[in-house]
């Protein structure tokens, strides 16, 4: 029986493993993951998500030592080391194959056709998979062949394919033999502890697991509702895992799918929301395989970088910090500081408050998120930040501007997610946590920084200017 290799990069799993599975049903497999802390730090990942990421190795480990995999641990600080790091790893294990799971942005793909081309040329056989997104980039296409722009059209070809074809998950590999002494990650990387946020977000495939199912029997019931609601636990909190590997969308899908009476639309309302999420993650990996531009940069309506950005470092600072005096949007930047995790909801009310109240440029924030989110994906920030700043693809109109005092009445109107984040406003009123310059201010929690009429006004002006 063949030896093969098994490079694991954002699919930090045993089960549903597309390229494991196979190479397991095929040969004797070694696993690989190679350290980049460079390379993730040039990417402006958080320190959160590297720590998160090195338990959920951890773990992976264990399972595969468990299966009699052996894996390695190898140190490449840039993904330019990787194609002689898999190489070297190759042939010390004899593998006369090396599989992988893709990955979608543009310098990852650059990277993974380096090590193909520097093991073919070594009489090594690659073999590449798809298993971050539920369809594979490029199977969801219009009757001519071009893809999709526009999610609504996007999802009904999505959810016709995926009934058609069935979602199925694979299962684990069986044992290869024994169990096997398994490896650990480094305790610290490149100055980030590996316990960096595990209080709050316990890592590998088996917590993923639990979590899904918790969610997937109970609170995604209320989802459709309870998701607005910063104050409540209403979302899955997955989205780490997602990004990490540590659980695949198919294997959301298919819980979804399961809890909601075999269906993927026209079940419960909550359980098709939920569902809708799902497909929104790779609607924004599918365009972002489509147009690697926006890896670099780059806006989807290109003619949208002409726009006359507001690069104030002042605004930016205090957006960054929570001092804005818009309490709604202090406690979601001040959620994101603290955990390294942001609601939905207040995602997209920060991301317009910095996009359109302050008109800075939008790039900013999505590379502020990205430093401190735990499960910083790039397609879904880049998605998400273009979508509040009206630059992308199937985005929000550019006259669509919410206003932080009126989204705070509507999801969080007796102040307790404010209260919870801004300890100024600790034992404000449900109406000093909406408006508290309106009642002379409320202990040392900083006045407004803008007026909300006049910055909306001169964002409504600017646009018009540059369409015009």
């Amino acid at each position: 029986m063949s030896n093969h290799l098994v490079w694991f990069r954002s699919d930090l799993r045993v089960l549903d493993n597309p390229a494991l599975y196979t190479a397991a049903t095929t040969g004797q497999v070694t696993g690989l993951f190679l350290l980049a802390p460079q390379q993730w730090r040039e990417h402006g990942l958080a320190e959160k998500k590297i720590a998160f990421v090195l338990r959920s190795v951890d773990v992976l480990a264990q399972r595969l030592a468990a299966l009699g995999i052996q894996s390695k641990i190898i140190a490449a600080d840039r993904f330019a080391d990787a194609p002689r790091q898999v190489l070297r790893a190759a042939e010390a294990a004899q593998a006369r194959k090396v599989f992988w799971n893709d990955e979608i942005a543009i310098n990852e793909q650059r990277r993974d056709d380096a090590v193909a081309q520097t093991l073919m040329s070594n009489g090594i056989a690659v073999e590449r998979h798809q298993a971050f997104t539920g369809l594979p980039p490029g199977s969801v296409r219009k009757p001519d062949g071009s893809s999709y722009s526009v999610f609504t059209p996007f999802k009904k070809r999505w959810i016709s394919i995926a009934v058609e074809q069935g979602i199925h998950p694979l299962p684990a590999p069986a044992a290869q033999g024994p169990a096997v002494h398994t490896v650990t990650a480094p305790d610290a990387l490149d100055g980030i502890e590996k316990s960096l946020g595990a209080d709050l977000w316990p890592a590998g495939e088996e917590r993923a697991l639990t979590q899904l199912t918790q969610f997937s029997t109970a609170a995604v019931q209320t989802y459709d509702t309870d998701r607005d609601l910063p104050n409540l636990a209403g979302t899955s909190k997955l989205s780490p895992h997602l990004a990490a590997g540590t659980v695949s969308a198919n294997q959301c899908l298919k819980a979804a799918y399961q809890s909601n009476g075999g269906k993927l639309s026209g079940g419960s309302a909550s359980i098709d929301t939920w569902i809708s999420e799902l497909i929104w993650r790779d609607f924004y990996n599918h365009i972002l395989a489509e147009h690697p531009r926006l890896a670099m940069g780059q806006a989807f309506k290109a003619e949208t970088d002409q726009l006359p950005w507001n690069q104030s470092q002042e605004q930016l600072r205090r957006w960054q910090q929570g001092e804005t005096g818009f309490p709604f949007v202090d406690a979601g930047m001040r959620q994101l500081n603290r955990t390294g995790w942001m609601h939905n909801r207040l995602r997209m009310v920060t991301a317009q408050f910095l996009a359109k109240h302050l008109f800075l440029d939008w790039r900013l924030g999505e590379a502020y998120f990205l430093r401190q989110l735990v499960d910083g994906d790039f397609a879904a920030n880049n998605g998400g930040w273009q979508w509040s700043a009206s630059t992308g693809t199937d985005a929000v109109p550019y006259f669509r501007i919410f206003n932080p005092v009126r989204q705070a009445e509507r999801f969080d109107p007796a102040g307790e997610f404010v209260r919870q984040m801004i300890p100024e406003l600790a034992n404000a009123s449900a109406k000093q946590t909406l408006e508290p310059w309106k009642f002379g201010g409320v202990g040392n929690y900083p006045e407004p920084m803008i007026d909300l009429r006049q910055a909306r006004d001169r964002t409504l002006a600017i646009w018009k200017r540059a369409r015009a």
